[in-house]
């Protein structure tokens, strides 16, 4: 596929499902006394069936030999015109970036970088806030994951 020429969605693992979609949004725990709840929030995290997906555009895209990079654009949304940034690990929404990501492999499936650290899931967020879902990750020394992008 190549750097993608306009809008794209990311997706967890090679098949496009709902629930391996990429949102800015979660579902809040419900206890006894209050149900469950979306919030949206700033760190992009896996989706669930209910939440929408998180759509981006490359910007100064670049072929690599075995991939291709680029800094990502948000579009649509809460976060339009913002931009993706790990610069503390957790991958969220932020005003200016100047961060590339990497994305190698072929055709709709890669291994996402930034720079040395692959993007990974993982339960807890940023700030523990007691979100059901997983939230994404830039972490050194991790096992890289697949993930699907997808023109939209």
């Amino acid at each position: 596929m190549g750097i993608p020429s306009g809008r794209f969605s990311i997706y967890e693992g090679t098949e496009i499902i709902s629930n391996g979609r990429l949102s800015f949004s979660y579902k809040t725990r419900g206890d006894g006394h209050y149900a469950p709840q979306w919030e949206h929030t700033k760190w992009l995290a896996i989706g669930q069936n209910e939440s929408s997906a998180a759509h981006f555009v490359a910007v100064d895209g670049k072929d690599e030999g075995d991939g291709w990079s680029c800094r990502m654009r948000i579009v649509d949304g809460n976060y339009d015109g913002y931009w993706l940034d790990s610069s503390d690990g957790w991958l969220c929404a932020v005003g200016s970036s100047k961060q590339r990501w990497k994305f190698l492999g072929n055709g709709e499936h890669y291994e996402w970088w930034q720079g040395e650290r692959p993007v990974v899931v993982r339960q807890s967020g940023p700030n523990n806030d007691g979100a059901s879902g997983f939230r994404l990750r830039a972490e050194y020394g991790a096992n890289p994951r697949t993930y699907t992008v997808r023109p939209l």
